[in-house]
């Protein structure tokens, strides 16, 4: 780790620990990218590794906030159904497995961040860019 490039290697660490620390470590990276952004003085290729870090932090929020709610509503939908119109087994056991098939897309999208992660770390280690994907950055 040269002395450059120190920070972003904290930013990417802290990123990386996001999702075991409830958020926090992660609004810590992008505030400290924010920062380094609006000082102007790390050069293209550590501003877009900054830029990639909020950009992923901010998708990837989104997106499980997106799946807590969507995992809560329809679990909560079929719940009401079942005890209040239509008493069906079937029904209990689908609202039963929704927060398994939640946790099991929310271990996918954690997965993908790690790699993500990993991908900018081996660019940064080689002094490159982070590129710019037509997709979105998970």
């Amino acid at each position: 780790m040269n002395k450059p490039h120190k920070g972003i290697w904290v930013a990417y660490i802290l990123s990386c620990f996001t999702p075991f620390t409830c958020l926090i470590s992660g609004v810590i990276a992008i505030v400290y990218a924010g920062y380094r952004l609006d000082k102007g003085e790390d050069g293209e290729v550590l501003d877009s590794h900054y830029y990639g870090l909020i950009r992923t932090f901010f998708l990837n929020l989104t997106f499980f906030v997106v799946l807590i709610v969507t995992v809560a509503t329809s679990n909560g939908v079929l719940k009401g159904i079942n005890d209040y119109w239509y008493r069906n087994h079937i029904i209990d056991d689908v609202a039963y497995y929704i927060p398994y098939v939640g946790m099991f897309i929310a271990s996918l999208a954690i997965l993908l961040w790690f790699v993500r992660m990993f991908q900018g770390m081996k660019l940064l280690n080689a002094n490159k860019p982070l590129e710019r994907f037509s997709r979105p950055d998970l």
